[in-house]
């Protein structure tokens, strides 16, 4: 476990507004990062900001929500997101792993739905930014694949779905 890591995770456990601190602090050091190196450091620190749910049953199930999906199993890891929403509604990547499962089983229109409720309880969420801007791209709406995109890239600056943006219309990635 890394330094960073670790401070996270005893920050979290004893001073949830340390925690916030923690993350706001991630969160810009991200939006300026200078290398894709670096970036990606951030952001692997940050995914595991946003993968500690609220409460340890909270993270029973999200954990069985992500193993049923590393297993394929996505219409269990669906059941078992809909129980973290339902009883964590307020928990953001609750709603982003559904919106991730609702992708992977065709659900485009769904996975966007949840796309939204991600950023409103945290607009900040490139991975939910990123992913609305792949389904608006393969849906054939590049201006608004492309309006996501440069939202994602205020947050993240390294994202590989920046490549939206070289596109033309009609063309393809």
């Amino acid at each position: 476990m890394t330094f960073l890591r670790l401070l996270l995770a005893v920050l979290i456990l004893v001073a949830p507004a340390k925690a916030d601190e923690a993350y706001e602090a991630l969160m810009t050091e991200l939006a300026a990062a200078p290398s894709k190196a670096e970036a990606d450091r951030l952001s692997g620190a940050i995914w595991q900001v946003w993968l500690t749910a609220p409460d340890e049953a909270a993270q029973e199930v999200l954990d069985n929500a992500l193993e049923r999906r590393a297993n394929h199993d996505f219409l269990g890891a669906i059941r078992e997101t809909n129980l973290l929403i339902e009883g964590w509604p307020d928990y953001a990547e609750g709603w982003n792993q559904r919106a991730t499962l609702f992708y992977l089983t065709g659900q485009f229109e769904r996975s966007l739905a949840d796309v939204d409720e991600v950023l409103a309880r945290e607009p900040r969420h490139f991975g939910a930014l990123s992913g609305k801007a792949v389904i608006l791209f393969n849906q054939g709406k590049l201006p608004l694949a492309q309006v996501a995109v440069r939202e994602a890239l205020k947050y993240h600056p390294f994202l590989n779905e920046r490549a939206i943006l070289q596109v033309k219309p009609g063309k393809d990635l």
